[in-house]
């Protein structure tokens, strides 16, 4: 995608150790709180408890199935402690 001002502020970040104006925590955020609708929808509007140390969702199993997807070898994502 050409987007210069984008990536030289992106280069600009990385030589000053800055944050960038399209900051990764920021979009990770922004797209949990979808993630998190989209499976209360799925699941008839329930609402979901959510840890909000772990982003995880409390005592709803059914619902902790759509958080994580299933991949497929060799494909896989392996979870680190």
């Amino acid at each position: 995608y050409p987007d210069p001002p984008h990536k030289e502020n992106f280069v600009r970040s990385v030589k000053n150790r800055t944050r960038p104006n399209a900051d990764i925590e920021e979009g990770h955020r922004s797209m949990l709180l979808v993630h998190y609708a989209n499976i209360s929808c799925r699941l008839g509007g329930r609402k979901l408890q959510i840890d909000p140390k772990t982003e995880q969702i409390l005592d709803d199993p059914e619902a902790m199935k759509f958080f994580k997807r299933e991949y497929r070898q060799p494909w896989m994502v392996e979870e680190v402690a």
